[in-house]
């Protein structure tokens, strides 16, 4: 699976770098060259033009495998460490100062006191340590480069822009750490206390925040378009956490894989004001997923909050299972939850995408739903209730694919063949096993059965009777055996900052683009992929926005 935040917390907080402050006379004269060459606010976003060679991506084969290895862990967050990741390398690069040159990610400064205790940068020092592990099998390549290509790995992961990456970023001493304060909290502009909304819901003050986002992304060089872009592309990673940014939630429901889905919900969902003591409508207390700090202020899904009212219900008839044998299936939506158990509420334990093959050893009709059990162990919905296919039949259970590791999930019997009578040979118990064929075959009477050929004989990994006995051993996905992942209620929030998207109306007519079902993710893919390749690259030796490139005529900075 193949992001970036804005800033997340542990997995994603937010937080703009803020405004730097330098003598009038040296922003009026860096004002007066800017004006002469300021990108338009509604302006296409490009992707940088180089005046030097990409280096060959070949060079950092190495260290993109290991990325990509450690990339997905079902202890973290969300299953992933993609997020954090990326917003390692977007803190590390929001801190530039187009006026002075200073900050940026050519000097990965995040590792000196003074930037690592920026309160924004709370929860960071988890991804920091991550990396040592990289840094330690890549001694020469410096801390700068190697949190930049993190990001670019976890981006392209979870399906993603590839983006084409160049290092050649040096570390820099502490001298050049950035203090706090270029990276505020996402409630600029908005007065303590304030709950007043207007007729539409907008919270009292909103157009501060408006141009303090504007003042933030034109202090280092971007427009309107690539604000919308990085934020839109940004957010629909990882989630807020209270313990580090007071905030609470994930902005999607997915927030593990690249969609417009933060775009499409922006307008399709309704959303409410709450702080940490409001009440719900229906008199409720704020959910706990997206219950915000005290003193602090989010929006909630509202939408997701009521559920679907049940006139808005599609009336359908239980589908007809024969038609959906098990056998290999492959994914056909973007995205499919793997969950603990058939039921619609079970644990969510992973996540299939869009072209993954799996094999499905059982398939049953729950209601109007097909869900199969996966050999790997957790159900999948083949035909989600509301009669959308997810998974598609390619054909028979795929036995060279289900050869491999196998783990024992209950006591696992075996046989001299593929027939199971009695108690068997003898039975394995709480390890795994390798498993060179496969059979199917029989449990007593009942036909369905999975068997492994093991040294000992025949081994029982499913039956329709006694269920899954063992799971398959899959590469990055259970390797380590999975545990439900953490906040998966389906509740959703925005910052303030989110929703000034919607509400400013330059910002909007971007919005709007990225939120077309047609065309909507492939435009915000390539879009936000040039923009966050011009984030990572700001004041970097080559790039076309370090200071002095074309700024500022007296004092050569970029304004």
């Amino acid at each position: 699976r193949l992001g970036s935040k804005l800033s997340l917390d542990r997995l994603g907080d937010p937080g703009f770098p803020a405004l730097g402050f330098k003598p009038f006379f040296l922003h009026f004269f860096c004002l007066l060259a800017a004006l002469a060459r300021k990108p338009e606010r509604m302006g296409n976003s490009s992707s940088q033009k180089l005046d030097v060679e990409e280096v060959d991506t070949n060079d950092f084969a190495p260290v993109r495998q290991k990325l990509l290895k450690l990339m997905d862990n079902p202890d973290w967050d969300d299953g992933s460490y993609a997020p954090i990741l990326i917003r390692l390398a977007w803190h590390s690069s929001g801190t530039y100062c187009a006026a002075d040159g200073t900050g940026g990610s050519n000097g990965a400064t995040m590792r000196h006191k003074l930037e690592a205790g920026d309160p924004e940068n709370a929860g960071l020092h988890a991804a920091r340590e991550l990396m040592e592990t990289v840094k330690s099998e890549f001694p020469n390549l410096s801390y700068a480069d190697l949190w930049v290509l993190a990001a670019y790995c976890a981006i392209q992961h979870t399906g993603g822009p590839e983006i084409p990456f160049r290092g050649g970023r040096k570390d820099a001493q502490p001298e050049k750490a950035i203090a706090p304060g270029r990276l505020p909290g996402a409630e600029a502009g908005i007065d303590a206390g304030v709950m007043d909304v207007d007729d539409e819901g907008r919270i009292k003050g909103w157009e501060k925040t408006a141009e303090h986002i504007r003042q933030v992304f034109y202090r280092m060089g971007f427009n309107d378009r690539e604000i919308v872009a990085l934020i839109c592309g940004g957010h629909v990673y990882g989630r807020c956490h209270t313990e580090s940014s007071g905030y609470a939630g994930a902005w999607v429901e997915n927030p593990t894989f690249f969609s417009n889905e933060y775009a499409a919900d922006m307008f399709g969902d309704k959303w409410v004001l709450v702080g940490h003591d409001t009440k719900m409508p229906d008199g409720g207390e704020v959910p706990e997923e997206v219950r915000p700090a005290k003193g602090k202020r989010q929006y909630i899904d509202l939408t997701k909050y009521e559920g679907e009212a049940d006139d808005a219900k599609e009336t359908r008839q239980a589908p007809d299972c024969k038609e959906f044998p098990p056998g290999k299936y492959v994914c056909v939506s973007d995205w499919v939850n793997c969950r603990e158990g058939h039921e619609t509420d079970s644990p969510i334990m992973g996540r299939f995408v869009k072209d993954q093959e799996i094999n499905l050893v059982a398939v049953k009709v729950f209601g109007t739903a097909i869900r199969g059990r996966a050999e790997r162990n957790g159900w999948v919905s083949i035909i989600a209730s509301g009669g959308k296919t997810l998974f598609e039949r390619k054909g028979d259970l795929d036995k060279q694919m289900l050869k491999g590791s196998y783990r024992a999930v209950a006591q696992v019997p075996y046989f001299d063949n593929a027939k199971a009578s009695g108690g068997g040979k003898g039975k394995i118990s709480g390890k795994d096993f390798q498993v060179r064929d496969i059979e199917f075959g029989s449990d007593g009477d009942e036909q369905g059965a999975l068997f492994g050929k093991i040294e000992e004989g025949w081994a029982l990994l499913y039956s329709p009777s006694r269920g899954m006995l063992a799971e398959q051993v899959i590469e990055g996905y259970n390797e380590k055996p999975r545990k439900a992942i953490k906040g998966q209620s389906g509740h959703q929030m925005m910052l303030i900052t989110d929703m000034v998207m919607m509400w400013d109306q330059e910002f909007c007519k971007v919005l709007k683009e990225y939120a077309d079902e047609d065309t909507g993710t492939d435009l915000l893919s390539s879009e936000f992929g040039g923009a966050f390749k011009k984030l990572t690259e700001l004041g970097c030796p080559w790039s076309m926005n370090k200071a002095g490139a074309g700024g500022c005529p007296i004092f050569g900075c970029g304004a």
